[in-house]
């Protein structure tokens, strides 16, 4: 309450002599060489002192100003930062996780593959002997076999990324829900 007071009053003094002065310009009296000096010595006095306050609140403004840019100054440099941070962490994130699907895809082929050697070994390769003495078609599916694996490999590992990135995406979405809500 005292503030709304003081803020209201801030300029009392300053309407006051205003209105002293405006009153004097207005007087129908005759006004004489002495008054009109004694009211213009008031006026200039008046003035200084609010040239000396305006300059005063000036500097003041300034100095906060340039505390201010400051300020904001270091909250960008770190707000960049904390920016190449997040970037980085996200980038190891993703190289983790197709680290992960990379692991996981090499597993699974080598299961596969070991399953297809059993299944050629135990199956394939007395009927291909049976039925043709030729080493060479042997080999040449066998070759098929071995050169089947990194391509299979490689469309495991891209489907198990995708599985691993949309999973990624729905928990980024409900994590942003949640601190929104």
């Amino acid at each position: 309450m005292a503030k709304r007071i003081r803020k209201e009053n801030i300029y009392h003094k300053e309407k006051a002599n205003l209105q002293r002065t405006q009153g004097f310009l207005e007087a129908e009296d005759e006004i004489n060489l002495e008054t009109s000096v004694n009211e213009l010595k008031n006026i200039s006095y008046n003035y200084e002192e609010l040239l000396d306050q305006t300059v005063l609140i000036t500097r003041i403004s300034d100095r906060l100003q340039k505390k201010l840019d400051k300020t904001n100054d270091k909250l960008q440099y770190l707000n960049d930062q904390l920016n190449d941070k997040n970037t980085e962490l996200q980038n190891t994130i993703d190289d983790l996780v197709k680290a992960k699907a990379g692991r996981k895809a090499t597993t699974i082929v080598f299961i596969f593959a070991l399953v297809l050697f059993v299944f050629s070994e135990a199956l394939l390769e007395p009927y291909i002997d049976s039925y043709a003495d030729n080493i060479y078609l042997s080999l040449s599916i066998k070759a098929i076999i071995a050169m089947s694996i990194k391509p299979l490999e490689m469309l495991v590992e891209s489907t198990l990324l995708k599985a691993a990135r949309k999973k990624a995406m729905r928990d980024r979405q409900v994590n942003k829900e949640d601190s929104e809500g």
